[in-house]
């Protein structure tokens, strides 16, 4: 799978979102670092509450993600979107897959 940002034919590419999310994470003031292969796509980015196990993202951390996805992908997440909703990995991947499909459509 390669490295560069999907074209618009392409369906985005979980490991450059997963690439994206571990950038985000190691300019945060971490007590170690994270490689894209260490996560999970099916592991919470955030808590939603304290009981829960997660990544440990912040929301400051959501709103960097969310926009590095979007220049990456050249896409636009909705307004009314909380980055914070987006759960998983997989979630990201399922959300970008259907802008992307939506903007094709549209074009």
């Amino acid at each position: 799978m390669p490295d560069s940002a999907p074209s618009e034919q392409q369906a985005p590419a979980e490991q450059r979102v997963k690439e994206i999310i571990a950038d985000v994470w190691s300019r945060s003031a971490r007590e170690h670092d994270l490689a894209w292969d260490e996560i999970d796509s099916d592991y919470p980015l955030y808590a939603a509450d304290d009981a829960e196990d997660s990544l440990g993202l912040e929301s400051l951390d959501a709103v960097e993600i969310a926009m590095e996805l979007e220049e990456a992908f050249d896409v636009v997440l909705p307004t009314e979107l909380e980055p914070s909703e987006l759960r998983t990995v997989r979630h990201v991947v399922a959300l970008l897959e259907r802008l992307l499909n939506e903007q094709r459509a549209g074009s």
